[in-house]
């Protein structure tokens, strides 16, 4: 009788399951390890439940996955369970492995230390989970996940998630610094841009995909290519939308290179339109159709 082959669908599950796993483990050796032997947060849910374990000497894990239960609990009301079951493995991992890291001393005496390596290992940690589907927190450090339904991400409102979870971020280092000081706050804020930029890095690596709308493209691509070496490419992939979008260019770029990038295009064309995109190149043909299924930096 024939061996069944493996299904490739449950294959993926096992491997995204596993990648928010350890990515959970990695943020709770950022926090257990690092962080939290000073007293220093990082932002959201975590943050919250690292100021009241703090104040109560409550275990750090326990209230982590009580206060990421109401919105789980949401998600699941709203009919999108298979968040809830993206978001459960990574968030197990981080809740269980910070309550067994946390009898273990400090890594570093030394607060900015601390502060660098703890945002490393959270931001290594959040970046994975993410990158698998998953979250570490229902808030969250990182605004480039595609986890949270529409209905919580508040996409057609009038402030963009992306500005309402910096509010939320900085209402908890507010909150941190009238409780704790805010000498720690200043630490915390340095591990929380470490995490920023770190999960970063690990989603979208050392290159980004920018789509550049002028009105003198020919000029922009002469000048981008004798400065910086780079050719353009198409910004969509038909004759018809070629047709329609002649002034859309197209490039990989090093994250190095975007500052002197963004001074090229601003010199040449003032009121040209420069998108960084967070997803695959294949589908930039959607984007005009349905600005919501897209996460961009728009640069004026």
């Amino acid at each position: 009788m024939p061996m069944k082959g493996r299904n490739p669908i449950h294959s993926v599950r096992k491997m995204t399951a596993l990648q928010s796993i350890i990515g959970g483990i990695a943020a709770s050796i950022g926090l257990e390890l690092f962080l939290h032997p000073h007293e220093l947060i990082a932002g959201g849910i975590t943050g919250i439940s690292a100021m009241v374990s703090f104040h109560t000497e409550k275990h750090f894990g326990v209230l982590l996955l009580l206060f990421n239960l109401p919105l789980l609990l949401l998600y699941a009301f709203l009919g999108h369970r298979s968040v809830v079951m993206k978001v459960l493995p990574g968030l197990l991992s981080f809740s269980g492995s910070a309550i067994l890291l946390a009898p273990l001393p400090a890594v570093s005496a030394e607060p900015v230390i601390a502060a660098m390596a703890g945002g490393l290992c959270l931001g290594i940690g959040a970046g994975l989970a993410v990158k698998s589907g998953g979250l570490l927190d229902s808030l969250g450090l990182e605004k480039h996940d595609h986890v949270r339904p529409p209905a919580i991400m508040l996409s057609r409102q009038l402030i963009p998630m992306e500005y309402l979870l910096l509010i939320c971020h900085g209402a908890v280092l507010v909150s941190a610094g009238v409780l704790m000081g805010w000498e720690r706050t200043l630490y915390s804020a340095l591990a929380c841009l470490a995490a920023y930029e770190t999960s970063a890095l690990v989603l979208y690596g050392l290159r980004r995909t920018v789509w550049v709308t002028a009105s003198n493209p020919d000029e922009i691509r002469y000048e981008i290519k004798r400065r910086i070496c780079l050719d353009a490419g198409y910004a969509a992939e038909s004759n018809a939308d070629r047709n329609r979008m002649q002034n859309d260019l197209q490039y990989r770029i090093h994250i190095l290179d975007i500052p002197r990038f963004k001074a090229i295009i601003k010199q040449i064309d003032p009121h040209a339109e420069v998108i960084f995109i967070y997803r695959p190149t294949s589908d930039m043909s959607n984007h005009r159709n349905d600005e919501s299924e897209w996460l961009k930096n728009k640069e004026p």
